[in-house]
């Protein structure tokens, strides 16, 4: 008989495999998470909601997990830039990438992003979401979604709108042009503060937007809120009529944007609930719903599987929503 052939030998070596393999899986597992600074990439500008919101949580997620938080503003291209990046980090936990709503519908405007939205990331954690206001400047002779349209049928190409690339308000812009009847002009932008500015100064005379600073605006009467497209009116300017109230339930999407976690695919699943019960935590903190309700979110905490779940009937809805607006790919 071969050695190879001795059942005695082949149960000792599976033994002594088997041992070893429990042996790394243990100091695998002993390893603490984390020892190092952690990155959250987000494909926004500085400054706008998503932003906002993920420099709030990344602050108090690095108090929470004893390591510093840095945020990387990546973004451009629909958020595909920022994505890729993360596709390609390694699956240890110390890369992050906070993600909205453009992460279900970007492939439909860009086809070949360089990662698949199913298969390359691990959901963590769902952070907030919210709906959008339809503003127009101060002078915009226009207090309702119904004087705008009049306003706008009475002064072809005057109105301009504003959104930024690949985002909810250009989905939203697209559908306000086919319900309304008008053809408004549409203008894209890089940056939000760019856009606000224009807003402000009168190069543009509408924009869908959210957050403290455009919420601020409306308090101060330099910007007038039309329509909400949340489900009901918004504590903050409770005067705002939904899109639904004004007869434009087309606009009505609910909700307009979210935000959450994901992580590389590979990702342990250890550090996966690890990061999961640290951001739940945070948003479970009274100080942290107050600072995302500023900026017009409402919190939203899941586990991984219920974020999942959640990421999946979204990339079946927002797709829909993107070539009913008429987006295509670039």
């Amino acid at each position: 008989m071969k050695l190879s052939e001795n059942p005695s030998t082949l149960f000792l070596t599976a033994t002594l495999v088997m041992a070893c393999w429990v042996a790394a899986l243990d100091r695998a597992t002993a390893e603490p998470y984390p020892t190092r600074p952690l990155k959250i990439i987000v494909p926004a500008s500085v400054g706008s909601p998503p932003d906002a919101v993920g420099r709030i949580v990344g602050q108090r997620l690095a108090e929470r997990l004893g390591q510093s938080v840095i945020v990387e503003n990546q973004p451009g291209a629909g958020t595909t830039i920022a994505t890729r990046a993360a596709a390609t980090a390694a699956p240890d936990g110390y890369t992050l990438l906070q993600i909205n709503s453009a992460f279900a519908y970007a492939p439909v405007l860009y086809p070949n992003p360089g990662y698949d939205t199913a298969k390359s990331f691990a959901p963590v954690a769902a952070i907030a979401d919210w709906s959008l206001f339809m503003v127009v400047p101060a002078d915009v002779p226009a207090s309702t979604i119904q004087e705008l349209i009049t306003y706008a049928k009475s002064n072809p190409g005057r109105i301009n709108i504003g959104h930024t690339l690949g985002s909810p308000p250009q989905i939203l812009a697209q559908i306000f042009k086919a319900a309304s009847g008008v053809e408004f002009n549409t203008v894209p932008y890089r940056q939000v503060s760019q856009l606000t500015s224009d807003l402000l100064s009168g190069r543009i005379q509408m924009f869908f937007g959210a957050g403290a600073g455009l919420m601020s605006l409306v308090q101060q009467g330099k910007l007038k809120a039309l329509a909400y497209t949340g489900m009901m009116r918004h504590p903050a300017l409770p005067l705002v009529p939904t899109a639904i109230e004004s007869k434009f339930p087309q606009l009505a999407l609910n909700p307009s944007d979210w935000t959450g976690i994901v992580a590389p695919a590979g990702t342990p699943r250890a550090v996966v609930d690890t990061l999961n019960a640290a951001i739940n935590d945070v948003l479970g903190s009274q100080e942290i719903r107050a600072s995302i309700a500023r900026q017009g979110g409402d919190i939203k905490i899941a586990s991984p599987a219920e974020f999942s779940a959640f990421l999946a009937a979204e990339a079946k809805k927002w797709p829909q929503r993107a070539k009913e607006a008429g987006l295509k790919p670039d």
